[in-house]
């Protein structure tokens, strides 16, 4: 493990980048297709991904009913439950609001860590980290667009109550902490995916909709990239630099997406976005700060720090060990 370099920042701002377009696309996605059907549709087309990768990795596959049962609940309460509310969210909610009601991730996962965890303790750094990140969202989308949280209350408590779930299924991913990290990955997706495909299927009936390309090109985006590749980022990412690098990734999320909108839906970037994408990039600054010393009994551990990315294993040591293991059989 290593501190994080150029290299690292530049993933860490692609893989931000992928989450933060997301917030375009679903927009797109549900003003084609109903909210299940972005949801579901997504969660396949990412598990399909996961799939493929853990074919060629040749990844196992979770060990134990323990490990099985935490999947399971990871893919309800951290990946179905959450992309269908978002996706329910984003009808009535614009994307610059739903970006800084999901920016609760990390603080709830940090509260949440606090009182949960025994290695996982409110710090200094996590406290200045979490108040920056915090003011570089707000001066992103602007202290004007708190105050339509009044309006549509239903479908912004749909996106919040997203958030919890995300920093939940962070403290349930400490039970995945040994278990293979790619095959697990398919396999809570593929939960995911047939949680909701039947409520999809059985309730709007999507074979009976108006087919809509853009709509379709956009679920298919949304499951390949920001759900499927940039799981292969932050397996990378989480094998260079450390878990504790992603979790501030959150905050990253509404600046880049405020380009991706202007890219994709020719939305004028506020002028503030380069001086929030400043104070956010200090966040993770001082969040690793804080990790500086720490960081090693934490990856020793296994610990999650960010809510999307579920399990973590090492991999490539497993692969490094049958390897060996295969050589010595030879010899």
């Amino acid at each position: 493990m290593t501190r994080p370099g150029i290299r690292e920042y530049v993933l860490l701002l692609l893989l931000a980048g992928m989450w933060g377009s997301s917030f375009t696309f679903i927009k797109i996605g549900v003003h084609a297709y109903s909210p299940l059907v972005v949801a579901g549709g997504r969660l396949t087309f990412a598990a399909l991904v996961l799939w493929a990768f853990a074919w060629f990795r040749k990844s196992d596959l979770p060990r134990g009913k323990k490990a099985w049962l935490s999947a399971f609940a990871i893919a309800l309460i951290g990946n179905a439950i959450p992309f269908f509310l978002i996706s329910f969210g984003e009808t009535n909610v614009d994307a610059g609001l739903a970006a800084i009601l999901m920016s609760t991730v990390p603080l709830t996962a940090v509260v949440l860590a606090h009182f949960f965890t025994d290695d996982e303790k409110l710090t200094l750094g996590k406290v200045i980290g979490i108040v920056l990140g915090t003011v570089g969202v707000v001066v992103l989308v602007g202290p004007e667009t708190l105050s339509g949280l009044g309006g549509d209350f239903l479908f912004q408590l749909a996106i919040l109550i997203a958030a919890v779930g995300y920093a939940i299924s962070s403290l349930i991913s400490r039970n995945l902490r040994d278990q293979p990290r790619i095959g697990s990955t398919a396999v809570i997706l593929t939960f995911a995916s047939m949680i909701l495909m039947p409520f999809t299927l059985i309730i709007d009936q999507p074979w009976t909709m108006a087919f809509d390309l853009t709509g379709l090109l956009a679920i298919l985006y949304l499951g390949v990239f920001p759900t499927g590749i940039a799981m292969f980022l932050i397996l990378q990412l989480v094998a260079s630099a450390g878990t504790s690098f992603l979790v501030f990734n959150n905050y990253l999320v509404p600046a880049v997406g405020v380009l991706i909108s202007f890219i994709v839906l020719n939305e004028v970037p506020q002028p503030s976005a380069l001086l929030a994408m400043g104070i956010i990039l200090i966040g993770i600054a001082a969040s690793q700060v804080r990790f500086k010393r720490k960081s090693l009994l934490v990856e020793k551990d296994g610990t999650q720090g960010d809510p999307i990315t579920p399990v973590l294993e090492k991999d490539d040591r497993e692969t490094s060990h049958s390897s060996r293991a295969k050589s010595q059989k030879k010899g």
